[in-house]
Parts: structure tokens; sequence; C-alpha cells
């Protein structure tokens, strides 16, 4: 295969795996077939070219709208997931060259893609957009299964079954006519698939005809649709929602009034006009009331908070983030990293905790809260569901990406993370996209974008934890173990047939 036919396939591969992020998500399941066929008659040199292409494109794609909010900084964001994959190229290539078992071949690929997937989840510099697994949020059957494997299984399935096409399709191991012996490596995915959505619609179905117990809160979900700067130079009073009816301001019945992200600088007393509204509405109503608010101590230690206040004006709740974004909220090892000091765009260095500090809902239950990028890391949602949190609420504030697709793409992390953990979700977005998603990942309420408007709907508390909210990424672990001992076994016996034949 020539040079240039490779580098098609490549581009191929690029566009059919971004655009399953934006159009139909069974894109995915073949979407890398072009690029394993091509790397699999390439030298390492171009494999590395072939990967780093692949992953420049893919991140482009699915990041575009980063562009919104800084150009000079999206730069090197995709200089460093396209490394990621490159990374992963030369892995691929060794694993072509010296792995004859077509089995475990499929195996190897499979485990060093979730190995990139999991290591770009972690660390400081997480930056986890476009695992695969996204691309499949609309297919609720199939994504229960995230349920028991996290997101990482459902993105694991995703990359067995581009793999086992790839040893399907003609050519992929040298040879140059069709062999349909090798459909033997497709069938066992297909019926994985068959039973994962079949588990997924019993699992739908059950809780659909199931009526819902447990504590509920009835919420008031308000968005401000305030853009970023406007927030810290106009008055608090803009904050103010409009009455519901005369003589209210929310719907009675109603439990909890929900603010997202940072809609405060500092204290409510500080913000006299929005604080002496809130005091007095939260009285006269008898409400609840969770917000975001950047908060400092006195040796000027900045804090991205949640608060929950109690109807006389009261502090009983109080969450501080635990992983800021890095760059845009604060420059992580300065002394280590100081080189990259001018990739620094915060206007705030947030000080991140290590408390998963728990909100404590009176008489109802415990909430576990995520602000902003934190829903994006699948760990910290589990986190506060295995130790106890009963419904999870994200704060965000995505005013700065405009009216593009970042605000949606955010939604779609809450979806997963109400999947995974077995919990309702309660999405509360500055200009939208807001949501509230209940254990299914389906969407029972989905404000638009860039307006002022207030939701309302009930949330249900349940400790009913799922697999993964247990037991985190054991089945993925498990699979790296089972990888590694086949590959040990492997190697044993092609060393001794060597031997023998010697």
């Amino acid at each position: 295969m020539k040079f240039y036919s490779r580098f098609i396939l490549v581009i191929i591969s690029a566009a059919i795996l971004v655009s399953s992020f934006y159009g139909p998500g069974f894109l995915a399941w073949f979407c890398l077939v072009p690029f394993f066929i091509a790397i699999k008659h390439s030298r390492l040199g171009q494999t590395v070219l072939f990967s780093f292409i692949l992953g420049l494109l893919y991140f482009a794609g699915v990041t575009f709208w980063f562009t919104e909010y800084s150009f000079i900084f999206w730069l090197p964001i995709l200089v460093i997931l396209a490394s990621y994959i490159t990374i992963l190229g030369i892995a691929l290539y060794y694993i072509n060259a010296k792995i004859k078992s077509n089995s475990l071949r499929i195996i190897l690929i499979s485990a060093a893609w979730m190995a990139v997937e999991f290591f770009r989840s972690r660390t400081f510099l997480a930056f986890p957009w476009g695992l695969l697994a996204y691309s499949q949020h609309d297919y609720l059957k199939v994504m229960q299964i995230a349920g028991i494997t996290g997101v990482y299984g459902m993105s694991l399935i995703l990359i067995i079954a581009n793999t086992a096409l790839a040893e399907t399709a003609a050519g992929i191991t040298g040879e140059r006519r069709f062999d349909p012996g090798k459909f033997k490596y497709v069938l066992p995915v297909i019926g994985l698939v068959a039973i994962i959505a079949i588990y997924g619609a019993v699992n739908i179905n059950q809780y659909k005809i199931k009526p819902e117990e447990g504590k509920s809160i009835d919420i008031a979900l308000v968005q401000t649709n305030i853009t970023f700067d406007d927030k810290f130079e106009k008055d608090s009073g803009v904050l103010i929602p409009d009455p519901y009816d005369e003589g209210r301001y929310f719907r009675e019945g109603t439990e909890l009034v929900v603010y997202p992200e940072t809609v405060l600088w500092g204290t409510l007393e500080r913000n006299e006009t929005f604080g002496n509204w809130v005091k007095k509405t939260i009285k006269d109503e008898d409400l609840y009331f969770i917000t975001g608010q950047i908060l400092w101590d006195d040796e000027d230690n900045y804090y991205n908070t949640v608060n929950l206040y109690n109807p006389q004006g009261e502090v009983i709740g109080r969450y501080n983030k635990i992983h800021p974004l890095p760059c845009a909220e604060y420059m992580p090892y300065p002394d280590i990293l100081f080189m990259f000091k001018f990739l620094n765009i915060a206007k705030t260095n947030i000080t991140p905790v290590t408390d998963f500090e728990m909100i404590g809902y009176p008489g109802k239950g415990k909430l576990g809260t995520n602000i902003c990028f934190e829903s994006t890391l699948p760990l910290i949602s589990r986190t506060f569901r295995d130790r106890g949190a009963e419904a999870i609420f994200v704060f965000t504030d995505d005013a700065g990406f405009k009216e593009s697709l970042a605000s949606w793409h955010h939604v779609i992390f809450s979806r997963v993370r109400a999947i995974e953990n077995g919990c309702y979700v309660v999405h509360s977005s500055n200009m939208g996209v807001s949501a509230v998603i209940d254990p299914t990942g389906e969407l029972k309420v989905r404000t638009p974008l860039a307006e002022k408007l207030v939701e309302y709907d009930r949330i249900y508390l349940n400790d009913n934890k799922t697999f993964y909210a247990k037991n985190g990424n054991i089945i993925l672990y498990g699979y790296f173990g089972f990888a590694i001992i086949y590959l040990i076994i492997y190697l044993i016996i092609f060393r001794r047939k060597k031997e023998g034949l010697n």
C-alpha cells in the first residue's frame, strides 16, 4: 500500500472519528479501522507521523470551540493531546511488528488505547475531552453499561470493536486476499454488544416502570445569562430573576433554589443588592439556596466555592473546588513549570483543596458537588457517590465559550456521570445549557443557551450505588492485568518454539 493511500486512510479515520461526536454515534464503532489498516503497513517513522496527524485532527475536531475562549491557549493543548496519540502509535507499531497472534493484537491494541484514555484523564494536566465513550451519549441503552464499567469500559468496548473489524478487513494481516475466517473476531463483539444493549433496555425499563422512591427535593434551576466579565462589573441585581407570579419569585412548593458557578464575588453581604434580595426571598418563601461563589481568607487564598444557605440566610454547607483547571484557574507547580508561566491566563489563582466536602441537606440527605471542570473527571463524582452522596450537583460557568458547543459537551459529561453513579445529576450553568438528569441519563430538563430563565423540576435522592460507584474501574484494571498475563504467556510459548526450532 503506497504512502499517499495510507495518508488518505488516516484522514478518513480522523473525519469519521470526529463526526461520531457530532453526528451519528454509531460511526465510533468503526472510525479507527482505516487508521489501523494504514499503520499496519507503515514503518516506525510513518506510524509516528500518521498517529500525530490523527491526534491533531481528532482533538482539533472535538475541542475547536476552545478558540472562543483563547486561541493561543488552544494550540498547546492540541499539541499535548496529539502527543498522546503519537506515543500510542509507537506502541501500536511494536505490537503489529512483534505479535503474530491476531487475538493478542486485538487485546494489546485495545489495552494500549485505553491506557492513553485513562492517563490523560488523570494528573493535574487531565483533559478528558474526546473519550470514545462520549460519542454514545444518545444511545442510552448501550450507555447503561457505564453503571458497571464506568465511562472507560464503554470506550474499551468501542476500541475492541474497531480492532476486531481491522483484523477482519482485507489485507490487515498482510495478505492480499480477504479471509472470511477473520469474522471469528467480529462475531463475539457483536454478541457482546447485543448483550449490553439488552441489559441497558431492561435497566431503563425497570427504572421507568418502578415509582421513584426516597426523599425528593423540588428545585428551581436559575440560569442567570450574564457574561463572564459583566459578572464582576455590573451591580449584582442583574442576577435576580423575574418573579414567578405576583408576590412570589419562585413557584409554590419549591424547596431549593440553585444558582451556577461563581455568580458572586465574595459573600452575600458584599453583593448588597443581590444579597439583600436572597436573604429576604429565602426567608419569606421558606427556601434553601445553593450557589457558586469566589471566597478568600485572611492569607489571600482564593477558593472556588459552593455554599448552601438555610432559610435564615446561614451557611450550613460548603464545598471548595478540588481540581481547578490548570492555567485557567491556577498555575500548578509554578516553581517547576515556570517555563510555561506564559500559558497562565488565570484572572485569580484558585487554591485547590484535598477534602471531598459533602454538603448535607437538612432532613433529606447528602449532596456531592462538582464545580465546572471537575464533572469531566469520573473519579470525583464516583468518590462522592461512594462516600454517601445521594445526588450530584454540577455548577459551571461556560460563558467564556459563548454560544459554542462547549456548554452542550459539558452536559454530556454530567449525563454519563448520572449513569455511572446511578443517581440524579443537577447541572447548573450560567448561560446554559442547564439540565436535570435522571439515573439512566435521561434529560428531564434541558434549557436553551443564552436565555435568562428559571426551570423547575423534582429530583429524588437515593443510596442505590451502581457497581461502578462501589468498585470504580476494577473491570478496566482487570482487563489490563489480563492483557499483561496473556502477553507473558505468549512470549514464553513463542520463545520456547523459537528455541525448539534452533
